[in-house]
């Protein structure tokens, strides 16, 4: 990894030096990122609304490591490190529900709560307990996990900071929103080929939105927007974001002021979940690295009460989606060609708008902090 990440960043906006091109290609960088990073920060990877029911079960991989999710019988969400205690076998291979987990290999059996519940012929055949083994010690080993409204974070090393520290910019800076009265609608994924911090910082950049998506710079203009940065969170906001005189055709969030009316919000929650804030809904995009070049995005819609599920709001929903995805498919050919633009050797980090790429700097300065910590 290039010595001196942080104090190139640390210059005067208008004189600082961005990432270098090995951190969004080089395959060593990628994995120092995994165990620095995504292993020891609260992580965004999926949607509790997937394992909704007790008995559901959710196999994930986060900084290379296969972990699951689980209801438990007694309704709560945890995450495990998905391996057997045993002889190490993968646990659970596909989403599904279960009362209990049983391992193919020698029938060891883990209920979802993560007791050890049977161990079949352990002691010999016909003896299924041993002299000096507690089950209660070899049971799974559980992940931290936090949740804010349907979406979960894990923190695979359990020494990040309590995720209510993590997350206390985003939750002080939207109170006023009810987010309770919010429901899930629609789902979106899709496949990129570049690096995930190229995403991240496509969406915290206002300097392309005049070129990339001119349907709505022209009520939504670049020169109307603001940044938000604050620690944990980094992004933009728009006082402009809806049209002018639109009519609601979304129940809105509920007792919001006048002021927000027309507010959007688009906010990441570092590193890897972006949240696009509307007065009538908003959406998660959960950001996940494949590789060095290539990453995943799933995009979950929320719907304020009824419109959510109403069918006299499907065709605004509708209209939503295939806004939203027609300005995301935009955004994802100009990550691509970022991508592609990377392997140059001519290119040294770039430089950064002071008036209008402060953002991105803020978050390359919140991964290089990461990537130097011991």
């Amino acid at each position: 990894m290039p010595d001196g990440l942080l104090s190139a960043l640390q210059h005067p906006l208008a004189q600082a030096r961005g990432l270098p091109a090995e951190a969004y290609t080089d395959p060593g960088f990628f994995r120092r990122e995994q165990a620095r990073l995504w292993a020891r920060s609260w992580v965004a990877v999926g949607a509790a609304s997937d394992v909704a029911t007790p008995g559901d079960v959710l196999p994930l991989t986060l900084a290379g490591q296969p972990v699951f999710l689980a209801r438990g019988q007694d309704g709560i969400l945890r995450a495990f490190h998905n391996v057997c205690t045993h002889r190490g076998l993968l646990l659970v291979e596909e989403a599904g529900r279960e009362k209990l987990l049983r391992c193919p290999y020698h029938a060891w059996a883990f209920d979802l709560e993560g007791g050890l519940r049977a161990t079949p012929h352990f002691g010999g055949i016909g003896c299924h307990t041993l002299e000096g083994f507690d089950p209660a010690d070899h049971g799974l080993k559980p992940i931290r996990l936090a949740q804010w409204n349907d979406l979960v974070f894990l923190d695979l090393s359990g020494d990040a900071e309590p995720f209510e520290a993590h997350a206390a910019p985003l939750v002080a800076r939207w109170a006023d929103y009810d987010f309770a009265a919010t429901r899930p609608a629609g789902r979106m994924d899709f496949e990129i080929a570049a690096n995930w911090k190229l995403l991240v910082e496509n969406f915290c950049d206002t300097y392309h939105l005049p070129f990339i998506h001119p349907q709505v710079n022209e009520y939504s203009k670049a020169e109307d927007h603001h940044d938000v940065i604050d620690g944990t969170i980094v992004g933009t906001g728009n006082r402009t974001a809806t049209r002018d005189g639109a009519p609601v055709l979304l129940p809105p969030f509920p007792g919001l002021p006048a002021g927000k009316a027309r507010l959007g919000e688009f906010l990441t929650l570092f590193p890897n979940v972006l949240i696009f804030l509307m007065p009538d809904h908003y959406f998660t995009v959960t950001v996940t690295p494949l590789d060095e070049g290539h990453s995943t995005e799933r995009l979950d819609f929320h719907f304020v009460g009824d419109g959510a599920t109403a069918p006299e709001h499907a065709a605004r929903r509708q209209a939503l989606y295939d806004l939203w995805a027609e300005l995301n498919r935009q955004d994802i050919a100009i990550a691509e060609r970022l991508q592609k633009g990377r392997v140059s050797r001519a290119f040294d980090g770039g430089r950064f708008s002071p008036a209008l790429e402060a953002p991105i700097h803020h978050f390359q300065t919140l991964v290089a902090r990461m990537m130097e910590e011991a």
